[in-house]
């Protein structure tokens, strides 16, 4: 199918449309793709979000620069364009009491009711990868709307079972998230095939929408678990010409977003390490 958008422009249009204008938006590490999705909502059809972009000691809260790469390379531009500054202490006690609306997560892998890994692969006791395991346990309980995304859909993201988990999803048909007094739960998964959501009642991953031009088929044979359908399947829209002329143009002109991907990671790594030579050569 022919179409004028990337794979990583559909990924994070689909993302920033789970923005909603008014919500708070916690903003994680190295996530460019989740970055550019709450960019894009705010310079659309979210301006009334918060956010906090996350810094070193401090984090900015909506800073007025919108260029990602500008800030990756120069994290002065949010703090000096911030409404304010807050700690990482202050973020934590916001979420804990509810104050999240909304949070991406990477996860290395998801099952089948979105609980989720972050911490090894394989065996635990020696793993063959250890990963930093932070800041996904307590956003899967006290965010209202923790939604998750992979950059590849295959059989090691989308597992049968977990090698460890990090943050419990929709378990035990949600009767252990009454118990907590947490909120509902992972509300969708993005990948570069589909969006699931969940199941109400089993709290199971659940086919929501294919992105235009993937089939049924080709999202079952690359999901590592069974994949509950709905009765009618649903296409994503696809990105709208303003969407798009803001997230190339705007947010991240320089194609962060792309960071996070395998295919493309080397090209964004050099893009941005020109768009450093150069601002080192006119300083």
């Amino acid at each position: 199918m022919d179409k004028d958008y990337s794979i990583d422009e559909m990924m994070c249009v689909q993302m920033a449309r789970d923005i909603e204008d008014g919500d708070w938006v916690n903003h994680g590490a190295v996530v460019p793709l989740a970055g550019a999705a709450l960019m894009l909502a705010k310079n659309t059809h979210a301006p009334n979000l918060n956010f906090f972009y996350l810094g070193t000691v401090f984090n900015s809260i909506n800073p007025s620069e919108s260029d990602l790469a500008s800030m990756l390379i120069d994290p002065m531009l949010a703090y000096t364009s911030s409404r304010a500054l807050i700690s990482h202490h202050d973020i934590v006690n916001w979420t804990a009491r509810g104050g999240c609306d909304i949070q991406f997560l990477r996860p290395l892998q998801v099952d089948c009711l979105g609980s989720v890994n972050v911490s090894v692969i394989g065996d635990p006791e020696k793993p063959k990868a250890r990963f930093h395991g932070i800041a996904v346990a307590d956003v899967m309980i006290t965010c209202r709307k923790p939604v998750l995304y992979v950059t590849e859909h295959n059989h090691r993201t989308l597992v049968k079972e977990l090698s460890f988990c990090t943050g419990l999803g929709r378990t035990e048909n949600g009767d252990w998230r009454r118990r907590m007094h947490a909120c509902d739960g992972p509300f969708h998964i993005h990948t570069p095939l589909c969006v699931l959501d969940f199941e109400p009642v089993s709290g199971r991953a659940r086919l929501h929408r294919l992105n235009p031009g993937v089939s049924v088929e080709e999202v079952i044979a690359k999901t590592g678990f069974e994949l509950l359908l709905p009765d009618e399947t649903q296409e994503s829209s696809p990105p709208t010409t303003e969407e798009l002329r803001v997230l190339r143009e705007i947010v991240d002109p320089h194609a962060t977003r792309q960071l996070e991907f395998k295919e493309t990671r080397a090209a964004a790594n050099e893009r941005i390490e020109q768009l450093k030579r150069a601002r080192a050569e006119r300083a």
